[in-house]
């Protein structure tokens, strides 16, 4: 029963939207409150990260060009929000601008959310997978410290 238990946490750390402000819960909840629960987290509600940070990258790549409508909806959309995002995105705080919107443990901020708005604007991915996991590094840290060493079952 403790696997499963594990792999429910882990996977609810995945899911975009509930990501680890509702592991974090669900572990308090099922008894598990130790630090090796906290880094398991962290770790799955950061993976998301890498296959949107790369796989939308490849996946515009090959099919954006062979797809016609693909490839018109992204000119008007992509295409329109990266030319008007290109002030922004010279200067470097715009990654720590990314990394401080990950950890806000709010709904809408997190993993899931700033690694497409870092493809959609065009950042570089490097970059902004380091500042996605910082950010949900201190977004972690910070729900684990509410839910697990103050108590709030948020």
């Amino acid at each position: 029963m403790e696997a499963l238990s594990y792999l429910a946490i882990l996977f609810t750390a995945m899911l975009p939207a509930i990501e680890a402000r509702g592991a974090y819960p669900l572990a308090y909840a099922l008894g598990y409150t130790d630090v090796l629960t906290h880094i398991l987290i962290f770790a799955s509600s950061s993976l998301p990260a890498v296959p949107i940070l790369y796989g939308l990258r490849l996946l515009e790549e090959k099919l954006v060009s062979r797809v016609q409508l693909l490839s018109s909806l992204y000119d008007k959309v992509i295409r329109r929000i990266r030319a008007k995002s290109e002030r922004v995105v010279k200067y470097r705080a715009v990654y720590l601008g990314l990394a401080l919107y990950v950890a806000i443990p709010l709904p809408g901020t997190g993993v899931w959310t700033g690694s497409l708005i870092s493809y959609v604007v065009g950042l570089d991915r490097t970059k902004s997978l380091l500042a996605v996991v910082l950010g949900n590094f201190a977004a972690c840290n910070l729900l684990y410290a509410l839910v697990v060493l103050i108590g709030l079952a948020l």
